[in-house]
């Protein structure tokens, strides 16, 4: 290949890399896929790379989950927490690259309204150590949805220390699908469906609702260092060209 030839190419190829992103593709998304039979019984199992989205998975990321389980006032003043364990949903959550995550969870349109004013929190990690049986198979009944949590102080045999609290969203708008982005490194997370019901004084903690999620990645924004470097690379790609030339 001429040296003419190959400084095209070698520009080319700088300037695909620094184009926008591609297309997403089609997040991998499976139901009871927990990391681990001593840990939290997740309901779902999401492998992400960092242009994905649930969205169309022949697997429907839907299910339901208990009228307060997210919060209940029940659970106000709670050393632990004020969310239920074992009525939010829990989703095992791996990304292979580091992104921008856009977790949206509304309730179901079947029926109209379900009655859901859906809320989630996300964690660093995945729980795969506990050892407890207040659930009949891991953890303890509450869960703090705004922080870390320490189901040790209920029980010693109980351990929650590889969840480490990032960000909720509570919903205090009473809104019937709730949206957050948060900027994440590669590696395990922990995503908690929720919510709170429309009619409290009517809701039960064993009364499910309807819920439908979908999570979207995007690849994190080029830093402007980045793109001065491959300005700065396209040019010498430039002079290199000319000096063949000449």
């Amino acid at each position: 290949m001429k040296r003419k030839q190959w400084a095209g190419f070698a520009l080319a190829a700088t300037l695909l890399w620094l184009s926008g992103p591609v297309a997403a593709m089609a997040a991998i998304v499976n139901p009871g896929a927990g990391p681990a039979s001593t840990g939290i019984p997740y309901t779902w199992g999401v492998t992400m790379n960092g242009n994905d989205t649930t969205a169309g998975s022949p697997t429907p990321y839907q299910g339901t989950v208990g009228a307060l389980s997210w919060s209940d006032p029940i659970n106000d003043g709670d050393p632990i927490g004020a969310g239920w364990t074992h009525t939010s949903n829990w989703t095992a959550l791996t990304l292979t690259e580091a992104a921008n995550l856009t977790v949206t969870l509304a309730e179901t349109t079947t029926p109209s309204p379900s009655g859901l004013y859906p809320a989630f929190s996300l964690y660093a990690g995945q729980q795969t150590t506990d050892l407890g049986s207040e659930l009949g198979c891991c953890g303890w009944h509450v869960y703090n949805n705004a922080g870390n949590f320490d189901w040790s102080t209920a029980n010693p045999t109980y351990d929650s220390s590889s969840l480490n609290y990032i960000g909720n969203e509570g919903n205090p708008g009473h809104l019937s699908s709730v949206t957050k982005v948060f900027s994440l490194e590669p590696g395990l997370y922990t995503l908690v469906f929720g919510g709170n019901a429309r009619d409290v004084t009517g809701a039960t903690l064993g009364f499910s609702i309807g819920y439908q999620a979908a999570l979207t990645t995007a690849p994190v924004p080029v830093p402007a260092a980045v793109w001065l470097f491959g300005s700065g690379l396209a040019a010498l790609v430039g002079l290199a060209r000319r000096r063949m030339v000449a």
